[in-house]
């Protein structure tokens, strides 16, 4: 999977779906009914006038048409807000509809294997020609609107795509069955059971790209920057890509010595402000150095502590670490500094 390469300013379409997931919605069912209609057409061209590679060709329109299913299956669990189990929500759960895409394809290249074993010869009648144009008609309004849903939906249409070149392969392999000979279309479907085996490998391995908790360095160029931009020194940063274009991960800075420890607080509070409107959920930590205030002037000793008195445990960790200041993920840590 290529890494996301916009990651100045906001991104168009964070996540796995779009910002208008109603209408991403919409867009996969009327997507689902065209892949439903063009592999009715290409497994009636199949089965009525002889033609192997229609008949493969409409296997994998099963296959896609299942997928579509389970794409509006799990781009509504995808939609669902956050609760107590997922607390950064269920977007992730979209990787659902290309997992099982995949599972399905490789059954579709399964039966292919059945259909075109120990094969004799056969005759293809001309008009399976005309089914396999009807079938990428639909074909081409499937793929154009699954592409419109988001990452997902594109994942997706890549093995609905290969309908239209399926369909292409089909129309040529099924005239020349009928004009020369059977072998033609034969060879055919073989190129298209190929392709279908070529498009799960490669979906395999944008899945595992995305579920392995990869970063962009680019973006953690543009969190680096934000924070030393206000002063901070930034002594370990980590993040992951969740999904496409949104990003979380912790970062523990040291502020100046000469800052206090509320400036700290809202600095801190300002770059996970900026990063979050970027799709970057940032939890940053200030790091105080030995003998400097955890006490902005005048502030009442409102922001941070320091270590435990003697003798006293502290609840929250050695060296006085806490969550404090205007947003919960902003947490001191006190005492002696660990650089």
């Amino acid at each position: 999977m290529e890494p996301c390469k916009r990651v100045e300013g906001v991104m168009p379409e964070t996540g796995l779906l779009r910002p208008n997931r109603a209408a991403s919605l919409r867009e996969a069912v009327a997507g689902l009914v065209l892949a439903v209609m063009g592999a009715a057409a290409k497994l009636l061209g199949g089965a009525l006038y002889g033609s192997k590679a229609l008949l493969v060709d409409g296997a994998t329109c099963v296959a896609a048409v299942l997928s579509g299913v389970f794409l509006v299956v799990w781009l509504r669990r995808a939609a669902e807000p956050p609760d107590l189990d997922h607390p950064y929500g269920h977007e992730r759960l979209a990787y659902g509809a290309v997992i099982y895409t995949l599972l399905l394809f490789t059954f579709a290249a399964g039966v292919g294997f059945a259909v075109l074993a120990g094969v004799r010869p056969y005759s293809v009648s001309g008009e399976a020609v005309v089914y396999a144009l009807v079938g990428l008609a639909f074909y081409t309004g499937a793929v154009a609107l699954l592409r419109r849903v988001g990452p997902v939906g594109a994942s997706v249409a890549a093995f609905t795509s290969s309908e239209i070149l399926e369909s292409f392969i089909s129309i040529i392999s099924a005239a020349g069955g009928a004009a020369l000979s059977y072998i033609i279309d034969y060879a055919g479907a073989w190129v298209i059971e190929a392709f279908i085996l070529y498009e799960a490998a490669k979906q395999a391995n944008w899945i595992v790209a995305s579920l392995s908790d990869q970063t962009d360095l680019e973006v953690s160029e543009l969190v680096r920057r934000e924070l030393e931009a206000r002063g901070f020194t930034v002594n370990r940063l980590r993040l992951r890509r969740v999904v496409p274009g949104r990003y979380q991960g912790d970062a523990i800075v040291s502020p100046p010595k000469d800052m206090p420890a509320q400036a700290a607080d809202m600095l801190a509070d300002e770059v996970m402000s900026t990063l979050e409107s970027k799709g970057i959920d940032l939890t940053v930590h200030v790091e105080l150095a030995r003998g400097q205030s955890t006490r902005a002037e005048g502030d009442g000793g409102r922001a941070g502590v320091g270590p435990s008195p003697p003798g006293v445990s502290n609840p929250e960790g050695e060296g006085g670490a806490r969550e404090c200041g205007a947003r919960r993920r902003v947490a001191y840590w006190g005492g002696e500094s660990n650089k």
